[in-house]
């Protein structure tokens, strides 16, 4: 079941010795997870961190170790790292041997599901939102994208 309010939220990715850059925080719907964070530099139409999580300070450990990683996707619990992928080649490739990768994903896989996720590529999920290939909104640090009319959205809409 979801945690109502669950938050989603994407940091720009930049290298340790490069300044945060803009951000959005938006919520989602339906994640599953109850509790920790996941994190993935490898999001799809982006060079940006995508964390989803249930506690903000979870999400903060997951988006500070891909930093220090310079990439990769992380699973965080209880303010411990229980899974990373270091991917440290423009935040999309590890350098890993092909039998320490399937390693990796597997226990990211199983810390995910873990957590409460029950997709059958939680991974996957977390970084296609912010795909221009989604129906109708994509997230991205400027916001919502409305990909039916090309407008950005903030969160809440202003008053009138």
């Amino acid at each position: 079941m979801p945690r109502p309010g669950q938050r989603y939220r994407e940091d720009r990715h930049h290298r340790p010795h490069q300044p945060p850059g803009r951000s959005f925080t938006g919520l989602i719907k339906g994640f599953g997870l109850r509790s920790g964070a996941v994190a993935s530099s490898a999001a799809w139409d982006t060079t940006c961190i995508v964390v989803v999580g249930a506690d903000e300070t979870d999400m903060a450990l997951c988006v500070n170790r891909i930093r220090e990683l310079q990439g990769g996707a992380v699973v965080v619990d209880g303010g411990r790292v229980v899974a990373e992928l270091p991917m440290p080649v423009f935040g999309i490739i590890s350098e890993a041997p092909l039998e320490t990768l399937i390693d990796q994903r597997r226990a990211l896989r199983e810390a995910i599901s873990g957590l409460g996720v029950v997709f059958p590529d939680p991974m996957l999920t977390l970084i296609t939102l912010t795909g221009g290939a989604i129906p109708y909104l994509r997230i991205c640090e400027e916001g919502l994208v409305n990909l039916k009319d090309g407008l950005t959205m903030d969160l809440f809409c202003a008053e009138e």
